[in-house]
């Protein structure tokens, strides 16, 4: 009897851990994978029915065993790289990211030598 009660509550434990992974993939990939009609909405924040249906379908492919990576590139094909919350720093969109610095950097340069010249 108790060891039948051990064994309930260790699957027990390992049930809810397990699903608890699953919900804390399914809150990620959901936050990092913009809405395909919405502007400038993650699929966590849009109720959108298109929305809804991507919801859906990452729910499958992560009960299928698919890793977020491949997940990430299934909708990459199928919608763009604007699909991704974080898209991709490379090429054009790296200016994006340097061009503050840039202007940060001399700014800081520009008010030192003006402050105490």
């Amino acid at each position: 009897m108790t060891k039948n009660l051990y064994l309930f509550f260790l699957s027990t434990v390992l049930l809810l851990g397990f699903q608890s992974s699953i919900e804390k993939r399914l809150y990620t990939l959901n936050r990092d994978l913009m809405c395909p009609v919405c502007d400038g909405l993650i699929l966590e924040q849009s109720q959108a029915a298109p929305a809804l249906e991507m919801k859906e379908e990452i729910k499958k492919m992560v009960i299928q065993g698919m890793s977020d990576k491949e997940i990430k590139e299934h909708f990459v094909q199928k919608f763009g790289t604007e699909i991704l919350a974080n898209p991709p720093k490379k090429g054009f969109d790296i200016l994006v990211w340097l061009t503050p610095l840039v202007f940060s950097f001399f700014g800081i340069v520009f008010l030192y030598r003006y402050i105490f010249s």
